[in-house]
């Protein structure tokens, strides 16, 4: 009997498009506007922070750690990339640290904040995926639930309360943000309930929102 193998057929990576996007976010304008300087973007990426920041005369020094370097991008001049694991390397002295969608990434997100506020000499800037349990439980996928790479399902006020105080900072600005209609799970509702649910559930939640991400300006303790 032929053994038939299929490991080079199914897709095994994830790529939203996010290397090559050049969408703003609503914390993109929070960074600029909190910002005290001098930034450390922790997880930088293709440093769509930093293009963002010089677009809009920002003119302080930029630092990009992430845990790879992509052979295939042209990185911005006047950037300077650290190539490493965020947990293992040491944090230069900086103004700001940015940590944009990063702790839903690490098992340990209190280690991570609590580095970046020992690195800060001003404000760290947090952004998470918020959890929503309450659509999960009427069968709304969240966009970050799809995410493999994630150590965490979201989190809560509650938790991202917890986590700052315990990596000895506080919370000096916080904002819920990035409003979502809770029908854009639709076309999963189809997968899993009768159509006849499908419709009433799509007229209740065609006026419900929710908020997608919390960010927070943390200070020293």
């Amino acid at each position: 009997m032929i053994k038939n193998d299929c490991s080079e057929i199914v897709k095994k990576e994830f790529d939203f498009g996010w290397k090559a996007g050049h969408s703003i976010y609503e914390a993109d304008r929070l960074a600029l506007e909190y910002q005290k300087g001098d930034i450390l973007d922790v997880g930088c990426g293709t440093c769509r922070l930093y293009n963002f920041l010089i677009q809009s005369a920002w003119t302080g020094r930029y630092i990009g750690i992430d845990a790879q370097r992509y052979d295939d991008y042209a990185y911005p001049p006047g950037v300077e990339i650290i190539t490493n694991d965020a947990t293992a390397v040491t944090f230069p002295k900086i103004d700001t640290v940015v940590l944009y969608w990063l702790l839903e990434h690490v098992e340990d997100p209190c280690t991570l904040l609590s580095k970046s506020i020992k690195s800060c000499q001003e404000n760290v800037l947090l952004c998470v995926p918020k959890r929503n349990e309450a659509l999960w439980e009427r069968g709304v996928v969240e966009y970050h639930q799809l995410d493999k790479t994630h150590q965490h399902c979201g989190f809560s006020q509650e938790e991202v309360n917890t986590i700052v105080r315990l990596s000895g900072g506080k919370i000096r600005s916080y904002k819920e943000m990035t409003k979502i209609n809770a029908t854009v799970g639709i076309n999963l509702w189809n997968n899993r309930i009768p159509r006849t649910a499908v419709f009433i559930l799509s007229r209740i939640f065609s006026s419900k929102t929710f908020n997608e991400n919390i960010w927070c300006e943390v200070v020293k303790e």
